[in-house]
């Protein structure tokens, strides 16, 4: 390997490996496309080989770049450990903590934990943000974050996950729609209802997890985009626009216009777990760990 190989060509070379997208992947690494490909055309002139084949709708990898990508993953993972042993190495006097929040559940089902670990280590700096899951458990792997609070079913290889809730999921639809009066709403009453839903590739765990549920039952939704925020969502179903399967705690979002009613069938939950590698050197990870835990007893 050439010594002018640095840290940030394995970064580069992670993103566009899992994106399979040069657009995309630029987006996530904040940068412009152009840069991103002379980074990743210059590693390959420097390792001899090529690492994707390119195309028109988006890039794969090459045998050379499968067999490149899990020494890419273990050389910035090892990395990032360095740089936290030597910062853990202040011992709790001082540093940086951060805690990863699933947007997709209303943030009070979540445990909050985030003041309580402030309070008992003010010397330490602790950071919470909001994300997809997906995009959680991405951040905890390449260091950003510390642990994050993340749907079931995201696919969370690599991490330890112990789950904290489960809770069901509830149609959300205008208060004057027809089926507002029902107390309890089937799947039979949603065939041809505009459902707002989700991606896959904004969490194709829990994705695959529904697509399995709807086909044993034969429901196929009528699916429409959905907001990037559920305040959005809400606002737009109560226009009439749409409605919306969402996690129970979600009836905390007082919208007018907005009612939510339980599912007939059982088994369509969604549920948060904490997520984090065990290999984590903070020694604030396993107070944070325990305060989950005794707030999830407390509940």
């Amino acid at each position: 390997m050439s010594d002018s190989i640095d840290l940030r060509q394995f970064r580069y070379f992670l993103a566009v490996s899992e994106e399979l997208h040069f657009g995309r992947a630029a987006l996530r690494l904040h940068i412009s496309q152009p840069p991103l490909s002379r980074q990743i055309r210059q590693l390959e002139e420097q390792l001899g080989v090529e690492l994707f084949v390119r195309g028109k709708a988006g890039v794969s990898l090459t045998k050379a770049g499968s067999a490149f990508l899990p020494e890419a993953r273990r050389t910035v993972a090892q990395a990032e450990k360095a740089v936290a042993t030597a910062k853990a190495a202040r011992g709790a006097e001082g540093g940086r903590f951060a805690i990863g929040y699933t947007t997709v559940f209303d943030r009070s089902v979540i445990p909050d934990v985030a003041h309580l670990l402030q309070e008992k280590y003010p010397g330490w700096r602790i950071a919470t943000k909001g994300k997809h899951s997906i995009s959680l458990v991405r951040e905890i792997k390449n260091g950003s974050i510390d642990a994050a609070f993340i749907g079931l079913f995201t696919d969370s290889q690599g991490l330890t996950t112990d789950v904290v809730l489960e809770e069901p999921l509830l149609v959300a639809l205008p208060a004057g729609h027809r089926l507002a009066k029902k107390r309890r709403i089937g799947f039979d009453d949603l065939r041809d209802e505009p459902m707002f839903w989700f991606e896959r590739r904004l969490n194709p765990g829990f994705y695959d997890h529904c697509q399995t549920i709807f086909e044993r039952i034969g429901f196929k939704p009528n699916v429409i985009p959905e907001p990037a925020e559920h305040h959005i969502m809400l606002g737009l179903i109560a226009e009439g626009q749409g409605i919306a399967l969402i996690a129970a705690s979600m009836q905390s979002i007082k919208r007018r216009g907005v009612v939510f009613r339980p599912l007939k069938e059982a088994g369509l939950t969604m549920g948060i777990a904490v997520a984090y590698l065990k290999s984590n050197p903070s020694p604030l990870l396993r107070p944070f760990l325990e305060l989950v835990r005794k707030k999830q007893k407390a509940a």
